[in-house]
């Protein structure tokens, strides 16, 4: 555990809870015992009529100033919102496009689309010709009218 002083104001992300509490590191407790040297400490959250309590009993990430915690919370929400917006991106490619594939990538030219095995029932568009790749893959490619 780190040490901290007394009078430290700790800012505290909590796991069990969402939330970021502030505390002050009240007390200081140094224990020596057969065993060695255990230092623990007291704290006080910035909450009305709360009691102290020990800082190893606060389950979170600790962080010695507000901005630290600011940008640990960022993060957080940027992950959570990334997230939600992946299940609900998913979610809109299986309920509202179950027939499309989810990406089909083109070259930089945007002349070459690919399909999977699954979804070669596709009507080939107009212009475009079917090849089979190496692998087995089968594509729809654009000949240039200058070509045909």
């Amino acid at each position: 555990m780190s040490q901290y002083d007394v009078g430290t104001i700790l800012w505290i992300i909590h796991k069990d809870r969402p939330g970021l509490v502030a505390y002050r590191v009240v007390e200081e407790i140094t224990k020596k015992t057969l065993e060695g040297e255990k230092i623990q400490y007291l704290v006080q959250p910035a909450i009305p009529r709360a009691t102290t309590v020990q800082l190893e009993s606060i389950k979170g990430r600790i962080f010695l100033n507000s901005e630290e915690a600011k940008n640990a919370l960022i993060e957080n929400a940027t992950r959570a919102i990334d997230l939600m917006i992946n299940k609900t991106q998913n979610l809109v490619d299986k309920i509202f496009f179950p027939n499309q594939e989810k990406h089909q990538p083109k070259n930089t030219t945007g002349n070459i689309i690919a399909q999977t095995k699954e979804s070669t029932n596709v009507s080939l568009k107009s212009g475009y010709q079917w090849v089979t790749m190496e692998d087995g893959t089968k594509v729809q490619v654009k000949i240039p009218e200058s070509l045909i």
